[in-house]
């Protein structure tokens, strides 16, 4: 609606002016329709070349609690500095304290459609059971390879959002599971019926000692 009636006053505003033809008016929009469109596609081009880093908390292995870095963009990145909350990172057991804080990720590359995953080590029922803080802040930094451009990004992860949420585990985890349940019942059928047998031995020998 403001763009029409923009468009109304320029359109009798060169009606007003002798020194406009309606020809001219149309050339002259023609001249301006053709700028935009070019200054739209020289900013897709820029943006389609410029990397991007997408970092996200995902669970993997049933609910094993990670982060996980995704090219999302159509070039490959590297990343330079990556920066975690140190009042989160201090509750966690001692030995993923010294590993996350002191993470040497400086020349980590990932090419588009790729990932790497950082495990914070503990299951995501810890992070809302157990710990006072439940958000964790992370400062990254990332380039194009081989260009000095950098990126300085943040994303913030509250655990406490995915506490209602249903966690969905895929075919094959839940079929590993299942293998698991029914060894675990196989080994303890197994260990019953040596307990049976080594008892009814047992009999055998008292009476033939009898």
């Amino acid at each position: 609606m403001f763009t029409e009636e923009l468009l109304r006053e320029l359109i009798e505003s060169i009606n007003n002016a002798n020194r406009f033809s309606w020809s001219n008016a149309i050339e002259l929009f023609s001249l301006v329709a053709s700028w935009i469109t070019i200054i739209i596609l020289i900013k897709d081009k820029l943006e389609n070349k410029r990397p991007y880093l997408q970092i996200a908390f995902e669970l993997v292995k049933g609910n094993l609690a990670c982060i996980v870095l995704r090219n999302v963009g159509n070039v490959p990145l590297e990343i330079k500095k990556l920066e975690l909350d140190k009042k989160f990172i201090m509750q966690l057991p001692e030995k993923e304290q010294q590993r996350l804080l002191k993470n040497h990720i400086n020349k980590m590359r990932i090419f588009p459609g790729k990932q790497w995953i950082l495990s914070l080590g503990i299951m995501a029922s810890e992070i809302l059971n157990c710990y006072s803080t439940s958000v964790l802040d992370i400062t990254y930094e990332y380039s194009k390879i081989g260009k000095n451009r950098k990126y300085r990004e943040s994303t913030q992860i509250d655990f406490s959002q995915y506490s209602e949420m249903l966690v969905y585990i895929s075919d094959t985890e839940e079929l590993r599971s299942e293998n698991k349940k029914i060894k675990t019942e196989l080994k303890n059928i197994l260990k019953e019926l040596k307990n049976i047998r080594n008892g009814m031995a047992e009999c055998r020998n008292r009476e033939d000692v009898e």
